[in-house]
């Protein structure tokens, strides 16, 4: 026992040392380094870098259409299929004016697109199914479109890039009197 405490000094330093020797490490030249993944974005044309959800597109508006993240989009990023710009109808329950989730998801690549393109100029149409009044129907329409603009307008896209406007019932995308065909008719529409 006197022999256990004579040691339990140097142990109680040589063991603290032998961790920090064990946890750290050494490049072939001696120096401490650790494998970093680089994930900068390359700037655009303006000098201005941006890699978020959508693939960060430059300021540099449409013409070029390029990402800044390595991902390579033929032409204008608006005309992509494979874009997330390519969703452009966001659908509505009946008589309701609430953005779903999968409607937010579409409006946050728009938002990020319309903020990196301040001269870019969105008419968000608000449309319903052909049931209700026709004053009703422009009214809903209305909403729908202002809460899409609203919700554009919180993700931090200025009020004098979007122009919202309501055709109720009048400009259907399907004609058949049921339940699927109103679905499709329960939309607004972001047009470029």
């Amino acid at each position: 026992m006197n022999k256990l405490l004579k040691t339990l000094p140097i142990l109680l330093i040589t063991i603290p040392l032998l961790f920090l020797g064990a946890c750290s490490s050494t490049s072939e030249d001696g120096a401490n380094k650790a494998d970093v993944e680089d994930r900068t974005a390359s700037t655009g044309q303006n000098g201005e870098a941006y890699e978020g959800q959508t693939g960060g597109y430059n300021d540099s508006g449409m013409g070029d259409g390029a990402a800044m993240n390595g991902q390579n989009y033929s032409g204008d990023p608006l005309s992509d299929p494979n874009s997330p710009l390519s969703v452009r109808t966001i659908y509505f329950d009946y008589d309701s004016s609430q953005i779903s989730t999968e409607g937010q998801s579409a409006l946050n690549a728009h938002a990020e697109f319309l903020s990196l393109n301040p001269k870019q100029v969105i008419t968000i149409e608000g449309h319903t199914d052909e049931r209700g009044t026709r004053e009703y129907n422009l009214s809903l329409g209305e909403r729908r479109a202002q809460a899409v603009a609203d919700f554009l307008m919180a993700s931090g896209v200025p009020a004098q890039q979007m122009k919202v406007t309501s055709f109720g019932e009048e400009n259907p995308v399907a004609l058949d009197h049921n339940e699927s065909a109103w679905q499709l008719n329960r939309r607004v529409e972001l047009i470029y």
